[in-house]
């Protein structure tokens, strides 16, 4: 029988205000083109070390300009390496300091510089149009950074926003493949894998766990400002990175829905002028082999730019399986990048990429780690006997408190290491693995008016992720519990965005814009027992609406103010089907249910900032944000698949301060924040004989408060040392399940109390060309899985990273030892419940290994 939950009657007449508001806001939009104030289009530049003269020749060449400027007045000087996405007259800020030159833009097409222009005021970074976060280095100090955090581009140093960045260069030497590795290198973030399509990402204690349908992340993921939808794509190769931008705390103002937590920005390397070519290959133990390439430069007129970027690599299992004698926790992926760069004209630019990736891999080897409850019941004779009498009734008391038959078998603690010896062994027999294909297209718009930048930004995402694992990591024979987990799941989204940038005098800006979402995801998951099968099918079509935008105004030449809003309208339609086959457990009765609901929203973000100084900027804000609403993923009941979840929310109060000393040979950024977190989308496993169902409720509230700091010095020449440390306390202010169990005050899940990373990075020269050694250390402490904060709890752990590099004079030639988990340390990556027992996913062990890189400019 067909059910349905009755739509919200509300829905017509807040769809047609929704459609008004932005009829006008469109109006107004096209209204505001005004050609008073200039914006120059951004450039990606690559210039490499060496005399000024052949420095400013790249330069030319690379922002189609012509220099007027006398061989004598740069004689004699030499210029640092200069990479990064950037304005023409951020790079010739850079280009000539310390050099006693200044320049001036005689019309857009020509440079003049000079000795005498350097006395003439030019604009500070922070005025110009914002860029990508891209980094270079001052002459006699740390790197600079900018960054898009506010959707312009600005100096780190400058956006009142806790936000952290690894850039192109950090990414390669980290060995950063993908989300998880990010996890504790940025204050505040963690990242566990229950598989590669279900990753559990975490921001000051804000994330998600249910992965149906109709459920979203509360950690936003962006590539090149495309959002990712979907729990099974975000987890995705880094390939070609510029930068990972981390913002940290509700991002809801320009970011939308779903960045309660914070987001992560993936921003991938523009095409640049030059011709290109780099080709890397890689070896390491456990058989690992990695080849990845890139190919850049003009097609056929400097009008039109492109790059083409891969990555494949394989690795047999670090896991042995003592049961089947197969290696399981493997690696077999590939992925794959082309971009174009179409400049027509000075006023107008498009970008277009394409990419795509393949993950194949085996089982990912679960381990038991704990029991609370009997796994199996005996009789006399060491026969199971039936789990219910023929009224149905028990026969045993599930609970370990309560009076247990002599006979009856519970899992020891330590049984994994009765079994295998150590985590490296597994005792499964069943077969899993994870096959997974991801593609996405996007096009970028860009055009200059003379009065401010239009942005178009065209987005779409495809994918499919199957996937199968036996839950418990243990012999069918050992368990009653013995059940296969498998997930077939195809996902398609689209979405456009246009957004108008305008930059006043005295530092003003404004940025404003419409966002459209529509995300179609159909999730069959398949709960196998034995012999019986039960199913969950659910289909959702997602529609999210917004308009958006932020004031920056000047109170005075030290204090701003920055202002900004967003409001959001989402609804979700979703249809499913449960069977339960007579298979215990998940899926306890059929039904089928189309259910529908919307939601709309508005999240407000204020920021007072001051500059104390150049190098100082103390700052304060006030920011919400808002997960959507949805509905139970893969539900036990019709009860259950009724019950709509309701929005999530968050207020966050922050203040901190960004300074530079010591002559910008010491970055250091602090960060305090409380944050109000109300209706929290809470996963709960509720026992049922052994085995359970796993249901979402909204808590009734939680509070998160924290320090974050973040820090870059320079002590020598040579010598950078960098790190974070984030301290986090999350608990329930209010919070009683449907059970009746009372977890006011307890921890929320995922929110390790400390975690800190250092870093050391040391280059000198060496038989003419450098060598670089670098040194990481990550920490986190120990962390709850359930919100009762009972059972195994997520055991600290620590990791050392390292590698040593040399570079050729020439730096065609790079060749790299490298090393990751060089103690071996035994860590859990990721732990859940199943039937009241605990099991648990284990981090990689030490690996290491070699790379060759060549590189043609």
């Amino acid at each position: 029988m067909l059910h349905s939950v009755s739509p919200n009657p509300l829905r017509s007449s807040r769809r047609a205000r929704v459609y008004k508001v932005f009829a006008v806001y469109v109006i107004g939009l096209l209204a505001m083109v005004n050609p008073s104030f200039g914006a120059k289009l951004l450039v990606q530049f690559d210039l490499t070390p060496g005399p000024l003269s052949q420095s400013l020749i790249q330069f030319a060449e690379q922002a189609e300009v012509s220099l007027l400027v006398s061989k004598t007045a740069v004689a004699h000087l030499h210029a640092a390496p200069l990479n990064g996405v950037m304005t023409p007259s951020q790079a010739l800020q850079r280009l000539l300091r310390g050099t006693g030159l200044g320049y001036r833009f005689v019309d857009r097409q020509t440079v003049s510089i000079s000795a005498a222009l350097l006395e003439e005021k030019k604009a500070p970074v922070a005025s110009e149009p914002r860029v990508t976060a891209a980094t270079t280095r001052a002459d006699a100090g740390i790197e600079e950074v900018l960054v898009t955090a506010q959707r312009t581009s600005q100096n780190l140093q400058k956006v009142p926003v806790a936000v952290s960045v690894l850039n192109r260069v950090e990414l390669e030497r980290a060995d950063i493949k993908d989300l998880t590795d990010l996890g504790t290198r940025v204050p505040g973030l963690t990242v566990a894998s229950y598989s590669l399509g279900q990753p559990t990402i975490h921001m000051r204690g804000i994330g998600s766990n249910d992965d149906g349908a109709a459920m979203d992340n509360s950690v936003a993921v962006f590539v090149d400002d495309i959002y990712v939808g979907r729990i099974t794509h975000i987890d995705l190769n880094i390939l070609d990175l510029e930068r990972v931008e981390v913002l940290r705390g509700p991002q809801g103002t320009l970011y939308g829905k779903n960045a309660i937590g914070g987001a992560i920005k993936l921003v991938s390397k523009t095409p640049a002028p030059g011709a290109y070519r780099e080709i890397k290959l890689s070896s390491g133990n456990y058989n690992y082999r990695g080849v990845s390439g890139i190919l850049n430069g003009p097609l056929g007129s400097t009008s039109l730019l492109g790059r083409l970027s891969f990555d494949s690599r394989q690795r047999d299992g670090w896991q042995q399986n003592l049961t089947t004698g197969e290696r399981q926790q493997d690696d077999n992926k590939w992925a794959l990048r082309g971009k174009l760069l179409y400049r027509p004209q000075q006023h107008l630019e498009a970008h277009w990429s394409l990419d795509g990736s393949r993950e194949n891999l085996n089982a990912s080897g679960r381990i038991p780690v704990h029991s609370r409850v009997p796994l199996r019941i005996l009789d006399a004779g060491g026969n199971p006997i039936p789990r219910r009498d023929a009224q149905g009734q028990p026969l045993f008391n599930s609970t370990p408190e309560g009076d247990q038959p002599l006979y009856e078998t519970r899992l020891p603690t330590d049984i994994f290491r009765a079994l295998g010896g150590d985590p490296r062994h597994a005792t499964n027999d069943g077969e899993g693995f994870t096959d997974r294909y991801l593609w996405g297209a996007t096009q970028r718009l860009v055009y200059d008016s003379g009065g401010g930048t239009l942005t178009a930004i065209t987005g779409y995402r495809d994918g499919r992720y199957d996937w199968a694992e036996e839950s418990t990591g243990l012999p069918s024979s050992t368990t009653d519990q013995f059940v296969d987990n498998a997930v077939l799941e195809t996902h398609r989204q689209f979405s456009q965005e246009l957004r108008w940038a305008r930059q006043g005098p005295a530092n003003q800006s404004l940025v404003m814009g419409l966002y459209y979402l529509n995300e179609y995801t159909h999730r069959d998951e398949k709960f196998p027992f034995q012999a019986l099968t039960a199913r969950s099918d659910q289909r959702n079509t997602t529609r999210s609406y917004a308009l958006f935008g932020e004031l920056r105004y000047p109170l005075s030449p030290s204090l701003a103010l920055n202002l900004g809003g967003r409001y959001s309208y989402d609804t979700k339609v979703l249809r499913q089907r449960a069977v339960s086959n007579g298979a215990p457990g998940v899926v306890l009765e059929d039904f089928q249910l189309k259910s529908e609901g919307d939601w709309d929203d508005f999240s407000p973000r204020l920021a007072l900032s001051y500059q104390f100084s150049d190098s100082v900027l103390w700052y304060g804000s006030i920011t919400s944000g808002m997960k959507s609403g949805g509905f139970q993923g893969a539900p036990g009941t019709l009860a259950s698949a009724s019950r709509t979840i309701e929005p999530e929310s968050a207020w966050d109060y922050e203040a901190g301060f960004k300074s530079q000393w010591l002559q910008d040979r010491l970055r250091l950024n602090v960060a305090a924040f409380y944050t109000d977190y109300r209706d929290l989308q809470v996963v709960q496993f509720r026992t049922i004989d052994n085995f359970g169902l796993f249901e979402t409720d909204n808590a009734a509230s939680a509070s998160l408060r924290g320090l974050e700091a973040e820090f870059v010095m320079s002590p020598s020449t040579g010598l950078t040392v960098s790190g974070s440390y984030a301290f986090l306390r999350a608990t329930y202010d209010n919070y009683n399940d449907p059970e009746g169990r009372d977890f006011t005050g307890n921890h929320l899940r995922q929110a390790p109390k400390h975690s800190a990373h250092l870093a050391l990075q040391y280059r000198r020269p060496v038989f003419k060309g450098e060598l670089h050694t670098d040194l990481a250390y990550r920490y986190q402490s120990q962390s709850f899985r359930e919100p009762s904060n009972s059972g195994t709890r997520l055991p600290a752990f620590r990791l050392v990273d390292g590698s040593i590099t040399y570079s050729t004079p020439d730096r065609r030639w790079q060749a790299s030892l490298w090393g990751k988990n060089l103690l071996d340390e035994e860590y859990i990556s990721h732990l859940y419940v199943l039937g009241g027992n605990d099991y648990a996913l284990y981090g990689t062990p030490r690996t290491y290994g070699v790379s060759i890189a060549w590189r043609f400019h």
